[in-house]
């Protein structure tokens, strides 16, 4: 089996890119964002800003782990695909947890 072509190689580069900034910008926005509204919505515009981030991010991870599943068996560029999408697997987990946890004590 030949290694993947030059193209695939900059399409996973930029996919990757793609998803840092993504990740990345979700964390900015939360942190930047200065609460808005009254009562019990208020601040809710920097969380739903920080999850919209993180479901482009998690869509992003999804085509990371497709393109990279084209490396062979055992090499660190196949390993390292797995990184976004476990995140955001683990993110999503994160968050199930949380709500229900809410729930349970409330």
């Amino acid at each position: 089996m030949s290694g993947p072509s030059d193209g695939q190689r900059f399409l996973l580069t930029v996919l990757f890119a793609a998803w840092l900034i993504a990740f990345g910008y979700a964390f900015f926005t939360f942190a930047t964002t200065l609460p808005q509204g009254g009562g019990f919505l208020r601040g809710m515009n920097r969380v739903s800003g920080y999850l919209g981030w993180q479901g482009i991010a998690g869509m992003i991870s999804i085509a990371v782990f497709a393109v990279g599943r084209r490396w062979p068996k055992g090499t660190a560029v196949r390993r390292m695909s797995v990184v976004p999408i476990a995140l955001a697997i683990l993110h999503v987990a994160v968050i199930a947890g949380v709500i229900i946890w809410a729930r349970a004590s409330g």
